[in-house]
């Protein structure tokens, strides 16, 4: 039997009862689908395109009468794009559990089961989920959440505050050393586009959502807005960089796009993500990431000593807490190498113990 031909972001699937499925997946969009061809069908792909729940399709006080409000809200459409996408994967995650419970029947044991379901670490589809930062995201979201149907008088209080906490020590991304830099430098010369995304990186300490769609410099500056906080960014070519510009060859760059593909096009954020895992491999660096190298760039800074704030400005953050960690290392480790100078130096003039 031929395979159906679903619209675009449906896909299909037999669930336990043997009935075949239908779900939209878009972004942080993600829900059923009543079957293609039926009366429904087309209105609630069109809704699902647009991201918006039916509210003429949810009972009054339920879940995903809450999740739809609060996609209405000002507090929602006031986040970031990809902060939005953040809260919608977390949020339809919700509602498929959830999604017909009254809201105003939770309370913190059920939100405790909820967060303690997500610290459980499974593989789906050879993608691991789950585990302490899936619970601590989880967590936050829904306090968000049921902040805003308290506001609407969904509930009186919020069963959120009075659920468990959540701790997550997150190892992160490994940052680059100054010899992993020197061996990639070594295998990929000026000339190769695994070259110009490794400076790229370094020399402007740009997000991979940023790099990898950086467009040529005007006039010797990078203009664009970063992708997480929307915040525009102007940053100066450094001449490393404009030096492995240069070297390109003629056709390998695009007037729109420093890095493209083999087909002449912009790569995507998961697309230069997986280009660069080849490119590390490659030089013998298997534990090197794109990432690392927005955290090689900050901690040369913090080492230098700059300013808090000069670090916030570098990385494009907006908040202290997420630099602290680059400025104490390095200060921990002056304060360290000066320390054990002065344990060198008394012991040579005689003056230990």
């Amino acid at each position: 039997m031929p395979k159906r031909k679903l619209d675009k972001y449906v896909s299909s699937f037999i669930d336990k009862t043997g009935k075949e499925r239908f779900r939209f997946r878009r972004g942080g969009v993600s829900r059923y689908l009543p079957p293609p061809g039926s009366a429904e069908y087309k209105a609630e792909y069109g809704k699902a395109l647009t991201g918006v729940i039916g509210l003429d399709r949810v009972k009054r006080g339920t879940v995903n009468d809450l999740a739809a409000r609060f996609y209405q809200s000002v507090g929602f459409r006031n986040v970031s794009k990809s902060w939005q996408t953040t809260l919608r994967q977390v949020i339809e995650g919700f509602r498929e559990e959830a999604g017909g419970d009254l809201v105003e029947n939770f309370r913190p044991r059920h939100i405790n089961a909820l967060i303690a379901r997500r610290m459980e670490q499974t593989v789906i589809n050879g993608k691991r989920a789950g585990g302490t930062h899936a619970a601590q995201r989880f967590r936050e979201v829904m306090l968000r959440l049921f902040k805003f149907a308290v506001a609407e008088e969904m509930i009186e209080k919020n069963p959120v505050e009075q659920a468990e906490t959540v701790t997550h020590k997150a190892k992160g991304y490994r940052a680059w050393t100054e010899a992993d830099i020197r061996q990639y430098r070594e295998r990929w010369p000026l000339g190769t586009k695994a070259r110009l995304a490794l400076e790229i990186m370094l020399w402007t300490a740009l997000r991979r959502g940023n790099a990898h769609k950086l467009p040529p410099p005007v006039n010797g500056v990078f203009v664009g807005e970063a992708v997480k906080t929307e915040s525009e960014f102007e940053l100066p070519v450094m001449p490393p960089l404009q030096a492995a510009i240069d070297a390109m060859p003629e056709g390998s760059t695009s007037p729109d796009c420093l890095l493209i593909n083999d087909y002449g096009r912009p790569f995507t954020a998961a697309g230069f993500g997986n280009k660069m895992r080849e490119w590390c491999d490659a030089a013998g660096l298997p534990e090197c990431t794109a990432h690392g190298l927005r955290k090689a760039a900050t901690i040369r800074a913090a080492n230098l000593g700059v300013s808090q704030q000069a670090l916030k400005a570098l990385g494009q953050w907006k908040q202290d807490s997420e630099v602290r960690t680059y400025a104490e290392k390095a200060n921990q480790n002056r304060l360290a190498a000066d320390t054990l100078a002065l344990i060198a130096a008394a012991e040579q003039a005689g003056n230990i113990g």
